[in-house]
């Protein structure tokens, strides 16, 4: 043992009576441990556990070049599993590293530092490989980009970066195409403060499916309390005839707060007002309403980027871009 009482291979080796490298094939599970005979590779595995014998990651890692542990970098917060998109990008990760055999560690915005501090701190060489969600337009997204640094974005594409999102431009235009049908001539889109690419995706796609009879406008919330409310006041205080009939989010967590303000002023959606979201993520509000939106399969999003950053580990080819498709879901709110 060393000094601070822990069980060192060698330890296992000498009570075992074989060399360390016989005990490091046998725990590895090595082709190589084949020549070794079952009664020795038996008693190696009896004295490692009597031993509570457990390898030293670190070191395994200086040896073989890889950690086995991938990283989440949130670059437009700290991950928030409370939030269902959240919730299943964790999920989706936790399931492909359980596929591949690898750690996750999660990371969130570092305050107060340079790009290239939070640029060290994620190369530093805990983790193999990084998947994150930022926006392109900052400087770490470049460095990251070209870095030898195997780094997958998912949602929101990154320039020179293997990316995983979903078809956010198709979801719009059945979101628009839909509202057509039902006879909306008046929509508000309401568009996301920070812009991501996802965002502009969607937003344009529905601005360019709109019927020639639907008129669009867009408004963009503010981030403080009490912005829907004042939103919602402002649309229902018009003149009817230039009242707008729906309106249309770029994602579930803001359609289902401005379902929640329509609650709140005693509000009927949708006859007074028809809202529409772009997610499917299951959230504690559809006990109240059955949401119209588009399901994006972000399960899978995260599982299909651990795929590529395991592939990209083995040395291999993967596409620039992946694109997952979405599915219309017809709720009661539209």
């Amino acid at each position: 043992m060393d000094g601070r009482g822990t069980v060192r291979m060698k330890d296992v080796a000498e009570r075992a009576g074989v060399s360390a490298m016989t005990v490091s094939l046998v725990l590895r599970g090595s082709p190589a441990s084949a020549r070794i005979s079952p009664e020795t590779r038996q008693r190696v595995l009896e004295v490692a556990r009597e031993c509570n014998y457990q390898p030293n990651a670190r070191g395994r890692a200086l040896r073989s070049g890889y950690t086995n542990i991938i990283g989440l970098y949130a670059g437009y917060g700290f991950v928030n599993v409370r939030l269902p998109f959240f919730t299943e990008i964790v999920s989706g990760l936790q399931e492909g590293c359980e596929q591949y055999r690898k750690d996750l560690l999660l990371h969130g915005i570092f305050h107060g530092t340079t790009p290239e501090d939070i640029y060290t701190e994620l190369a530093d060489g805990r983790m193999d490989g990084l998947v994150v969600t930022m926006p392109p337009d900052v400087p770490l997204a470049k460095q990251l980009a070209d870095s030898r640094f195997p780094v997958v974005a998912i949602a929101d594409s990154l320039p020179s970066v293997p990316s995983v999102v979903v078809d956010d431009a198709a979801g719009s235009r059945m979101l628009a195409r839909y509202m057509s049908e039902r006879g909306h001539r008046r929509v508000t889109y309401v568009m996301s403060p920070a812009r991501p690419v996802s965002a502009i995706r969607r937003r344009s796609a529905f601005f360019e499916a709109a019927s020639p009879g639907m008129e669009v406008a867009e408004h963009c919330l503010p981030g403080e309390p009490g912005a829907e409310e004042d939103f919602l006041r402002d649309l229902l205080s018009r003149d009817p005839a230039r009242r707008p009939s729906a309106v249309a989010c770029w994602n579930d967590d803001t359609a289902f707060h401005l379902c929640a303000c329509c609650r709140r002023l005693g509000l009927r959606i949708p006859e007074d007002l028809a809202i529409v979201g772009f997610d499917g993520c299951h959230t504690p509000y559809e006990t109240y309403w059955s949401l119209t939106t588009v399901r994006a399969p972000w399960t899978e999003v995260a599982r299909t980027a651990v795929f590529s950053l395991d592939l990209m580990l083995k040395g291999q080819s993967v596409p620039q871009e992946t694109v997952l498709p979405v599915t219309f879901i017809q709720g009661s709110t539209a």
